[in-house]
């Protein structure tokens, strides 16, 4: 797998960050305002795909898990930007988050949308910043899934403005 969630470690998911602070979080993709985060565990998990509204926000990627009341968690290499677990999956048990995972456990891939559909991320979550009106998406993908395989959900897309 390549290093699919790397960014600049420059920024820190903080509750006292206004633009986390600030935010407003809703179920399901937003249809009218903000920016939607699909979190999909992938086809070898049990756990349920998650989907937020996140409204208020104009932040990084990284942040916007926390704004959305999820947890992130980065590398010990890499604590900021390049993203090991959401929510706690994978399990520490099966992946260590030492460094950078590699093939043989499968790693989180970023998706962001475009006119409708899912498009693998050029940049990590700590340097993309946010749009109103676009979702972002996360699928974990096993060692047989391909790197650009994206959320089994389509995003929905809106216009912001009034």
């Amino acid at each position: 797998m390549a290093l699919v969630a790397i960014g600049f470690l420059l920024n820190r998911t903080s509750p006292t960050n206004p633009e986390v602070r600030s935010s407003v979080v809703s179920v399901g993709q937003c249809v009218e305002s903000g920016t939607s985060l699909v979190i999909d565990f992938g086809s070898n998990s049990d756990s349920s795909l998650i989907q937020k509204c996140v409204s208020n926000y104009s932040g990084t990627s990284w942040n916007l898990f926390a704004a959305a009341g999820l947890e992130v968690s980065g590398t010990e290499q890499y604590p900021v930007g390049f993203v090991c677990r959401i929510n706690g999956y994978p399990t520490e048990s099966a992946e260590k988050c030492t460094s950078t995972p590699g093939a043989t456990t499968g790693s989180w891939a970023f998706f962001i949308s475009n006119a409708g559909k899912w498009e693998y991320s050029p940049v990590g979550s700590a340097g993309h910043r946010t749009k109103c009106g676009t979702a972002e998406g996360w699928r974990f993908l096993s060692p047989t899934e391909g790197l650009t395989t994206p959320p089994r959900v389509k995003p929905i897309i809106h216009s912001c403005e009034k």
